[in-house]
């Protein structure tokens, strides 16, 4: 008789027990099969010694300790991180690991199933806990609840007996907090997926290295693994309240690199299009009109804009989720690498390349009033030397740069209210211009200085507020009265075909006229050119409190904040950043799932960390009905484009910061940590 483990307690049938594995009734047939077919395998093993060979049919097997793939290789990454960054060491060498079991998994059962000519996606997966137990990698039980199906339905839930990981553990005498079987976890997850063709991903949340009374495991399909984790941990007492366990994260870096690639070529691509899109709408401007030609021909142009602006902002959207990722995670890896490891070279390249693809939607974003902004006051001459100092390469050897900025008086720095990127925007596109106007080289001249609030200087729009003045100054060429007539004009360029889109001017204008400032220009042929702008100056601001990002007590202790986002990367992203730092964090993909969980959370809330965009609800609505039930919650919006009707603010409940798209690591616990400050 056969004792097999059913649903409801064991069941008998015909024949032999089963020997290496435990599993529940309805998919003991399919494993009787399994013990047959991998016992006639193994029955073919020959050891020459003679040779140093073990094979099975032809195919070559090593033996290796069980110590030297787990506790002693923690041991030895430990030894070359240092004692002041185990759980760094830790995570890369689980990572390691769990990588390079996951992908032995999938090789091993793609060759095992050729060999045995197995077909059913059941009799694939069994063959796997067999082939385990023959192997020495541990034994297998299968619980009660499982549902093994060729979709992202799949649902694994089962226990290792005798892990040659964590018995290495014991073996050594060594503790551990967090589980350790990181290699069954990835052969496993490999070779269920190659069984069944459906991406899956295990991880371990009970080890008796950790001190548990088994080692369990949970195995999904990477977007609903979470879930099943979730629903796991509230079920069973022994996993606590905290999440004592964590995600594989499968080939992350590769997965990072491809993302960068993949966006940088779809933006190149959307560039492309709306390039040639421009340079048709300019060499339409460039023919001779007549007046009443020309007026039609703008106003085509002028709506033309508009649309590329509403479709700039969609773009945008996803982009900066997708650049959100990037950033997030390459300065979350950033941070932790020393600086004198040679990884941090490349993962800063990762991250500064990331950041220059986020900048490339920016020129006509400002343009199309589609931006999101983040206003605030700012040191004029601070600004004019970070822009300068990267305008080396864009300018070129023949032009050389001099600064004549105001020094700080009585009223303290030079400080004008506005946004930092949009700030430097207008000083790169006016330099970019005077370069433009010096083909042979030149000298630019960059000046900044007080303006008192008196006489022509005086705000036509705030009487009495002195002005901070910025001039750019070359020697080149000059322009006729004609041009100046037009050169703030959208689209208008004096450039070659392919050479400029006649936006750079026009979004500088627009830039210093939403800030309620006013830019103006000199010219004359053949006597260089001079653009003045005038912005309002403001009060300097308190210096911002720094974030602890290392050492010492987590800035987010006791705080709790619910993550609202229906990008799933960029959510994990988030959540991962702001649980390192001490945060408690829950997170929902859409508003009605975070409703829900704020309900059925019996503690208190902190922060509503929500996106603006997002399906059937959006972030004001959200934190306007999770503010009536729960007064008193900190609101924190994030987007990376949004339509004026959605934006933040009022005097109404759902008013908060809003945090742009994309953002650091760094940036995202500032925001935070003010946010939660002020509640």
């Amino acid at each position: 008789m056969i004792e097999h483990v059913g649903e409801g307690g064991s069941q008998k049938r015909e024949g032999g027990p089963l020997r290496t594995v435990r599993v529940p009734g309805h998919l003991a047939a399919a494993f009787e099969k399994a013990e047959d077919a991998v016992s006639r395998y193994f029955g073919e093993l020959r050891h020459d010694p003679a040779h140093g060979t073990i094979e099975v049919l032809g195919d070559r097997y090593v033996l290796v300790r069980a110590a030297s793939l787990s506790v002693e290789f923690f041991g030895l990454v430990r030894d070359i991180y240092g004692p002041e960054r185990v759980a760094e060491a830790d995570l890369f060498a689980r990572n390691l690991l769990f990588d390079l079991a996951h992908t032995i998994g999938l090789s091993d059962a793609r060759t095992f199933h050729e060999r045995m000519h197995l077909v059913d996606p059941h009799e694939r997966l069994a063959a796997g806990p067999v082939h385990f137990a023959h192997t020495g990698w541990a034994s297998v039980e299968i619980l009660p609840g499982s549902r093994p199906v060729p979709d992202d339905g799949f649902y694994l839930i089962y226990d290792h007996p005798y892990s040659f990981e964590a018995d290495a553990w014991l073996s050594a005498g060594a503790a551990s907090d967090f589980p350790v079987c990181t290699m069954n976890a990835g052969y496993s997850g490999g070779w269920c997926e190659q069984s069944y063709g459906v991406r899956l991903v295990a991880c371990e949340v009970l080890c008796r290295a950790r001190g548990d009374d088994v080692c369990r495991f949970v195995m999904a399909h990477p977007d609903r693994i979470e879930g099943y984790l979730e629903s796991h941990r509230r079920d069973d007492p022994r996993l606590g309240g905290t999440r004592a366990y964590q995600i594989p994260d499968l080939f992350a870096r590769k997965r990072m690199e491809d993302e960068l690639r993949r966006a940088r070529d779809e933006l190149e691509e959307r560039v492309k299009e709306r390039t040639a899109e421009l340079e048709h709408a300019n060499e339409l401007l460039r023919r001779e009109m007549t007046a009443r030609e020309l007026a039609e021909r703008q106003v085509l142009q002028t709506a033309r804009l508009e649309t590329i602006g509403r479709l700039a902002g969609g773009i945008a959207h996803d982009f900066n989720n997708l650049m959100g990722v990037v950033i997030g995670r390459t300065s979350l890896v950033e941070r932790k690498i020393a600086a004198d490891d040679p990884i941090r070279r490349h993962v800063t390249e990762i991250r500064r390349t990331a950041e220059e693809a986020a900048q490339l939607t920016q020129q006509l974003l400002a343009f199309s009033r589609a931006q999101v902004l983040n206003e605030e006051p700012l040191d004029l001459n601070a600004i004019v030397r970070e822009t300068v100092g990267t305008l080396g390469t864009l300018l070129g050897e023949r032009v050389e740069v001099a600064l004549s900025l105001d020094g700080a008086d009585a009223c303290g720095p030079l400080t004008v209210r506005t946004d930092r990127g949009q700030l430097r925007q207008v000083i790169m596109n006016l330099a970019v211009n005077g370069r433009d106007a010096m083909p042979e080289g030149g000298r630019l001249t960059i000046s900044t200085a007080r303006v008192a609030a008196t006489g022509e200087a005086t705000n036509p729009g705030a009487p009495g507020v002195d002005w901070a003045r910025l001039e750019v100054t070359d020697t080149g060429t000059g322009m006729d009265a004609e041009t100046l007539e037009r050169i703030f004009d959208p689209f208008f360029t004096t450039k070659q075909p392919g050479l400029g889109t006649g936006l750079g001017l026009s979004t500088a204008k627009r830039i210093v006229d939403h800030c309620g400032g006013r830019i103006d220009v000199t010219s004359a042929l053949g006597a260089g050119t001079t653009f003045r702008v005038l912005l309002p100056a403001v009060p300097p601001s308190a210096p911002r409190p720094e974030v602890a990002v290392g050492g010492g007590a987590a800035p987010g202790h006791g705080k709790t904040v619910l993550v609202v986002e229906d990008q799933q990367a960029l959510r994990e992203m988030v959540v991962d950043v702001l649980a390192e730092q001490g945060y408690t964090v829950f997170a929902a993909a859409d508003p009605e799932l975070a409703l829900t969980a704020a309900a059925g959370h019996a503690g208190r809330i902190d922060l509503l960390l929500t996106d603006m965009v997002m399906p059937r609800m959006n972030g004001r609505e959200l934190a306007k009905k999770l503010l009536a039930a729960r007064p008193g919650i900190a609101v924190l919006f994030m987007s990376g484009y949004t339509d004026d009707d959605q934006l933040p603010g009022g005097d109404g409940p759902a008013s908060g910061g809003l945090l742009a798209k994309p953002f650091g690591a760094a940036e995202l616990l500032r925001r935070v940590e003010e946010a939660v400050r002020r509640a």
